[in-house]
């Protein structure tokens, strides 16, 4: 975007009204310099507007019948995703329609039937808080930990403790960024939290529950750990190489050469033949809720199982991304 915004307020609570957390005006002013707008106009009644923070792009106020400058392009200053807000029904819309925003077309089945209803409700409450997207994503990390301390611990109801802990921990994992993306707080601070704890707890998990059952499933637990560990060092490092550290949906196998992770799980997600239901199974959203139901429902040996498999087969894609790539660059 090259040209100016100017955003109308119209007269009325619309501009003033909190959506998700933030007023009207203050939700488009921001969307508009993310969209790269170079300059901000917001006309209406200042005494009718609510307060702003100081942002990244000069704000000019103009008074309500004032004219538009040439060249900006307008935008109504009480609408929020196609929704004009004037009243608590309307604001209830529009905050209901902001929260929806935050599912993604990638989004795997857990995600989709199982997660997002149940997170973005969360997200919702929490957008009326001062909580930031970083602290929800350390309590993640907290009730991931005690997942992990619980699957170590003897006893059926500790084992079911530590599934549900989990699960809990897979939801809030959501919740941080549905947080980040209504509220405009991402931060390369949050994705390398988010991420880097996302691996850590993962193998954690499924380290603890291997020697929490005992036996030989301590040694398939390890080897679990140690295949999807050293994927995850070469998807950290094929991101940094595309010039986007610790943004894994940015990294590309080989096999992906001209498109990015996300919108090859945009495609697959689209998708409902057998390979995509064998694919879904290595993504997070499936299989963390696959490691909670099987040890709430003592059965613990499917998630190392499932982990050590996963473990299997990311090594082996990350070991041919190593071999292939080279080759390719050749």
């Amino acid at each position: 975007m090259t040209e100016p915004v100017c955003i109308d307020c119209p007269p009325g609570p619309g501009p003033a009204m909190r959506v998700a957390g933030m007023s009207v005006l203050e939700r488009l002013v921001r969307e508009a310099i993310r969209a790269g707008a170079p300059r901000v106009i917001v006309r209406g009644d200042i005494r009718e507007l609510p307060a702003l923070p100081v942002l990244t792009a000069p704000i000019d106020l103009l008074a309500p019948d004032a004219p538009v400058p040439a060249g900006a392009k307008v935008t109504p200053g009480d609408t929020v995703l196609g929704i004009q807000v004037s009243d608590e029904a309307s604001r209830e819309r529009a905050e209901s329609a902001m929260m929806q925003s935050c599912r993604r077309p990638y989004d795997g089945p857990g995600d989709r039937y199982v997660i997002r209803p149940v997170s973005l409700r969360i997200s919702r409450a929490l957008t009326r808080l001062p909580v930031s997207p970083n602290q929800v994503t350390l309590v993640s990390i907290c009730f991931g930990i005690a997942a992990c301390v619980m699957a170590l611990r003897p006893g059926r109801l500790a084992m079911a403790l530590a599934g549900a802990l989990i699960i809990v921990q897979v939801i809030l994992d959501s919740c941080d960024g549905e947080l980040a993306r209504v509220r405009h707080m991402g931060s390369k601070l949050g994705m390398w939290l988010d991420n880097l704890s996302d691996d850590l707890i993962d193998n954690g998990f499924v380290l603890a529950v291997g020697f929490g059952v005992g036996g030989p499933w301590r040694w398939v637990a390890l080897a679990a750990v140690i295949g999807k560990g050293f994927c995850a060092l070469v998807t950290y490092h094929g991101a940094a190489k595309v010039g986007a550290p610790g943004d894994v949906m940015a990294f590309r196998w080989w096999f992906e050469s001209k498109v990015t992770m996300a919108e090859v799980s945009t495609l697959f997600a689209q998708k409902t033949d057998a390979l995509t239901i064998v694919r879904a199974i290595g993504r997070r959203d499936v299989y963390v809720l696959i490691y909670g139901v099987a040890c709430a429902a003592q059965v613990p040996w499917v998630t190392v199982g499932l982990g050590a498999v996963l473990g299997g087969v990311y090594f082996a894609l990350a070991g041919a991304h190593i071999l292939l790539s080279k080759g390719a660059a050749r």
